[in-house]
């Protein structure tokens, strides 16, 4: 057992022969008034005894119980029992059940490859999250081929009793999950599903030609999100105020992106209720959590626990500080984030227009309450490994619109910042770095949120820093504000604003809007972005 580490197994069945229930319900009485039952294992042709495997989980079941997971494929409810013995037959024979009258009547003299002695069935059905703390293990002897046709499944975490429900086999081997196992959903019924990666290379095919932008939601515990968590008579919250702008737009979406600042203090419970509020904005639009970019924001990482020291290093952000974004990553595309906590996106939308999205972290660096903080920093390795992973090569012209996208600026944007000890500023302290990698990479937006003021600007700059009489490259930098920050904390604009780019043959329409819990949302600014500059 120590080589496979496998934990349980999960045993499938039908309600066939019985009414709806009668499965379970029958073994049930036996057990009660036995103390034990013999479930027979209805398997699949091209299913076999895997001997090895069978004779270690029979010896840990002899010792201390092995834990069964029932599966009803037929009405997709999973109960658990406790296994006490495994019987089968040699060379793979048939056997009747060791004990006639410890089975059901509808099939206690038929013959089967395996039975397996069960106490303890549990009548009422396990939650769903149970199986998702759960991975699959591989046993090729399982297969009388000697081998599995299921290796996309190998070493994730189990996403759904649905997608136990596409795989055609009657036992599954299963270990506890690890924070390195990915979660996303493998269908056999959808050969394009999209696996799982921080910069997918695939693209992402939609029907609509917009992005929606949101930036700085801030969703809180103590009162600093502006919208209600449930809507109500009076006030919407967050997600169904999106979907009424959206609808009163008729706007098409392809995607949203969601540029840092996701909430308050970086606290588990807050991102719980993102991962809410996300959930119910997809739905509605009918989109994946794939068509969701997203980089962290300085209050998605929680401050340093160890005091400031003077005139010391800073250092990057430490696993305790990002714990809780990389658990609300993980929930939300299914695999752990990476070191950098960048990733990338891919779109295709209406018109064949490409669209390729960079989501940088520009809070790399280690915040310390009063003495480090909001303090954005990019780092070169990070850019060039996006660069890398999405292909993006030096000074190649490229047909797809390029964006990056990230939480803290390229450049001010607050008419004047106040001047204090201890101080925070906007800018990432490597902004000229940025800006050289956005002008070799040919990016032609640059979005971010931050200080909670839409802001915009057009900026050109040499192809070559030494050579400004060579060719120059002209990007734009946008700056959204906050989408769902409290009154108080908001700049001059004083709206919660989110964005709308819309994407055509030859430009990009942006639209600022205003989103509010209680009034209609209106435009505060448009205009086009042409994907090639007029002197081109």
């Amino acid at each position: 057992m120590t080589e496979l580490k496998i934990n349980a197994v999960i045993l499938r069945f039908r309600d066939l022969v019985t009414p709806p229930g009668g499965t379970i319900r029958q073994h049930k009485q036996i057990l009660d008034d036995q103390g034990f039952i013999w479930w027979g294992w209805w398997n699949k042709s091209g299913e076999a005894v895997p001997e090895r495997v069978f004779a270690e989980l029979k010896e840990r079941a002899l010792k201390d119980g092995l834990t069964v997971y029932l599966f009803d494929s037929g009405h997709e409810r999973v109960y658990s029992a406790t296994c006490k013995d495994i019987q089968w037959a040699t060379a793979r024979a048939r056997m009747a059940s060791p004990d006639p009258k410890r089975t059901p009547e509808y099939y206690n003299e038929q013959q089967y490859l395996a039975w397996f002695k069960l106490k303890d069935i549990n009548e009422t059905p396990l939650d769903e999250k149970v199986l998702r703390a759960l991975s699959y293990v591989r046993v090729n002897e399982f297969f009388e081929a000697g081998t599995s046709h299921y290796a996309p499944f190998y070493d994730k975490r189990i996403f759904s009793l649905e997608e136990l429900r596409e795989q055609d086999r009657t036992i599954w081997f299963v270990r506890a999950a690890t924070d390195q196992d990915p979660s996303h959903q493998v269908s056999l019924l959808h050969a394009r599903s999209l696996q799982p990666a921080h910069f997918p290379m695939e693209y992402l095919h939609a029907s609509g030609p917009s992005l929606l932008w949101l930036s700085d939601t801030h969703f809180s515990v103590d009162g600093h999100h502006r919208f209600p968590d449930k809507s109500n008579v009076q006030k919407q919250n967050l997600a169904l105020a999106l979907d009424q702008l959206l609808k009163n737009q008729q706007a098409s979406l392809g995607g949203v992106l969601l540029s840092g600042d996701i909430t308050w203090r970086a606290a588990p419970e807050e991102f719980e209720k993102a991962l809410e509020s996300l959930g119910t904005l997809t739905r509605k639009l009918n989109l994946s959590s794939y068509q969701i970019a997203i980089c962290p924001g300085n209050h998605d990482l929680a401050f340093s626990e160890n005091p400031a020291e003077k005139g010391g290093p800073v250092k990057e952000v430490g696993p305790a500080s990002r714990k809780a974004f990389d658990d609300f990553y993980r929930a939300l595309y299914y695999l752990s984030p990476n070191e950098h906590l960048s990733s990338g996106r891919r779109f295709l939308l209406k018109g064949s227009v490409p669209v390729e999205v960079v989501c940088l972290n520009s809070s790399l660096l280690q915040q310390q309450s009063g003495a480090f903080q909001g303090h954005g920093f990019v780092g070169e390795q990070q850019l060039q490994d996006a660069a890398r992973a999405m292909g993006w090569v030096p000074g190649e012209e490229t047909r797809a619109v390029r964006i990056l996208m990230m939480h803290h600026h390229l450049m001010p944007t607050t008419y004047r910042e106040e001047a204090w000890v201890g101080g925070r500023y906007s800018a990432v302290l490597d902004a000229e770095a940025v800006a050289r990698w956005v002008t070799e990479h040919r990016v032609r937006l640059v979005l971010h949120g931050h200080q909670h003021q839409p802001f915009c600007t057009r900026i050109a700059r040499p192809l070559n820093v030494e050579q400004p009489s060579g060719p120059w490259h002209e990007f734009y930098v946008l700056g959204l504000g906050s989408s769902g920050v409290e009154l108080s904390h908001l700049g001059e604009s004083k709206n919660n604003t989110v964005g709308l780019l819309t994407f055509h043959a030859r430009e990009v329409t942006v639209r600022i809007q205003t989103v509010d819990p209680t009034h209609p949302s209106k435009e505060l600014w448009s205009f086009k972005i042409p994907y090639t500059p007029p002197d081109r």
